[in-house]
């Protein structure tokens, strides 16, 4: 089976003993590659929509994953008992819904790895997660048709983060490839272009994009 290259790369996180539950497992793909590839000791694949469901259906039937893959209807955690499983993928979510699928405190305890990729608010992401007990051990760009996708695996424990560390991600910091350039002088350009259409009495909103035009800039020239 073919993944895109976005869930080939979440792929890359799974390690074998993970007991996973995919929420918002849309077709199951990444659920049958897992288990085909990687053999881990558990998956439960689920979503909140019945369509996504019954295409996910046909697809376990077709790679005669039935006995392997859980597939239930439900949001978020509410589908798995106490102590199911322990790692958590959520991917192509935008950061609101993983936010309110993560709030779920009582399932969350069971958990020790996520392994989440949103479509917005990569930062502020970062931020929730951290709140809730767990640290940041990997992360990676991926690029798959024209967009940048930051994958991130947080892993229960503390580890304090400064404000560069929160925007730009740890982990790709330790390793700044061509990828982790391209994406934020994008950015860079980005911010520039807005800061000069901005109202001078918007003053709160210039100092945020100046800091932001400020850190990448210094960022990118470490290494130039």
């Amino acid at each position: 089976m073919r993944l895109s290259k976005r869930l080939k790369a979440i792929t890359e996180f799974v390690d074998k003993e993970d007991r996973i539950i995919d929420i918002g497992c849309d077709h199951a793909l990444l659920d049958i590659y897992i288990k085909e590839n990687i053999k881990n000791r558990k998956i439960v694949a689920s979503d909140i929509h019945e369509g996504a469901i019954k295409q996910a259906k046909k697809n376990i039937e077709k790679y005669s994953m039935e006995r392997k893959i859980s597939l239930r209807l439900g949001d978020g955690l509410d589908v798995i008992k106490e102590g199911e499983v322990d790692t958590i993928i959520i991917a192509g979510m935008g950061y609101n819904n993983i936010e309110k699928i993560l709030s779920n405190s009582e399932k969350l305890k069971d958990i020790n790895k996520i392994i989440v990729q949103s479509n917005t608010d990569v930062v502020k992401l970062r931020k929730s997660v951290i709140k809730l007990g767990f640290k940041i051990t990997r992360e990676k760009l991926v690029l798959d048709k024209d967009i940048i996708y930051t994958i991130i695996e947080f892993k229960r424990g503390v580890e304090k983060y400064n404000y560069n560390q929160i925007y730009f991600g740890p982990r790709l910091m330790e390793n700044k490839d061509e990828l982790f350039k391209d994406y934020y002088s994008k950015k860079l350009l980005k911010y520039e272009n807005l800061l000069l259409q901005l109202p001078k009495n918007n003053v709160m909103s210039r100092i945020h994009h100046m800091r932001l035009i400020k850190i990448i800039k210094e960022e990118l020239e470490k290494d130039n």
